[in-house]
Formats: C-alpha cells, sequence, structure tokens
C-alpha cells in the first residue's frame, strides 16, 4: 500500500529548508536540486511541487506570509499592548522572525531586478503597511493618539520605524534587542498623543 502523505507537514519541510538553504548560501544558492537535498526528499519529488525556481521563490514568500499573518491573528487583548504587540511581530526578536527576515531580504533583493517576484515582494511589503495602519487605529481607538495627526503620514512614518528597527535588530549585539526594540516603540507612541 503506498504510503500517504501529508502535504501540508511536507511544505513545511519544504519551507523551513528552503529558508535554511537561504541563510546560509544566500538567493544564489536557492535551487530546487538544493533544497531537496536539505529536506532530504527526492529531487525530482520536489520538482513537481515546483517546477522553477521562481515557483519555489514564491512559495518562500507566501510561506512568510501565512506566518506572519497567523503570529498577527493569535494576538490578544487591545489598546497599546495589542499595538505593541503587532509591532513586535513584525521584527527579528527570535529566530524564527529574525530568519523569515533574512529570507524576505534575500528574495526581495532579487525582486528589484526579476519581474516575475516583484508582486510577490510588494505584498509583503504591503502586509506590513497594513499592520502599521491596523496599529496606529487601535491606538487611536483606545485614546492614545491625537485625534488630528494624519493617518496616512504616521501609517507611513510608522512602517519607515519599523523597517529601520528591524535592520538594526539583524546587527544588534545587545543582550536585550526586545527590550531595546520596546523602548523606541513605546518612545515612538508617546510622540503620537495628544
Amino acid at each position: 500500500m503506498p504510503r500517504l502523505i501529508d502535504h501540508d507537514d511536507r511544505n513545511d519541510e519544504i519551507g523551513a529548508a528552503a529558508f535554511r538553504v537561504l541563510v546560509r548560501d544566500g538567493i544564489a544558492g536557492l535551487s530546487v536540486r538544493k533544497v531537496a537535498e536539505e529536506a532530504e526528499i527526492a529531487t525530482a519529488s520536489l520538482r513537481r511541487a515546483f517546477p522553477t525556481q521562481d515557483a519555489l521563490r514564491r512559495f518562500c514568500f507566501d510561506r512568510i506570509h501565512q506566518s506572519v499573518a497567523a503570529r498577527l491573528r493569535a494576538v490578544t487583548g487591545d489598546g497599546r499592548e495589542r499595538a505593541m504587540q503587532w509591532m513586535r511581530e513584525l521584527l527579528p526578536l527570535d529566530d524564527t522572525r529574525r530568519t523569515e527576515l533574512v529570507v524576505q531580504l534575500q528574495l526581495s533583493r532579487l525582486a528589484l531586478t526579476d519581474e516575475s517576484l516583484r508582486e510577490s515582494a510588494a505584498d509583503l511589503h504591503n502586509g506590513v503597511r497594513q499592520v502599521c495602519s491596523s496599529v496606529l487605529r487601535q491606538l487611536s481607538e483606545s485614546g492614545a493618539t491625537d485625534p488630528t495627526l494624519d493617518p496616512d503620514l504616521e501609517t507611513a512614518r510608522l512602517h519607515a520605524l519599523l523597517d529601520g528597527l528591524a535592520l538594526h535588530l539583524l546587527w544588534n549585539t545587545s543582550d536585550d534587542p526586545a527590550g531595546q526594540a520596546d523602548r523606541v516603540l513605546q518612545r515612538h507612541i508617546d510622540t503620537l498623543a495628544a
């Protein structure tokens, strides 16, 4: 009797293997063959699911999007604390989020010159913008912001802050990167108050 394959588990294995290859070897090292080796599955089997490198790269973008979205949906609470939790989820404060950011940066660099990846890169970028907008709406609804603020400008400003902070945290040698990030984010929220 043939062995049944759990496709979700297989996709998790493939995604984790592709991320390890991207973190270790960079975008130049990402190939169907290398990911198959890393996942310990047959290259032909992986090639059926991902016939091209572009398909594998888009799959990696989708995995990041799905992972971040699931974590954001799991956030509870309200007001300032909920806003802080949403922002923390976009920062490389643990191995998973650090890996996702490195993978995103590797793939986004390629998307600058590869039209087939541009939409996937833009989707992630726009997703961060939507989270920033939700953060500001959450803060506004809890009375933590000046009601005269321009929401579009503040969304852009928060997006830029989070992008910059994420890059700084990649190179952080501090013993408390989460504490450092929280101090920056709390100070930013304070500047939004009435």
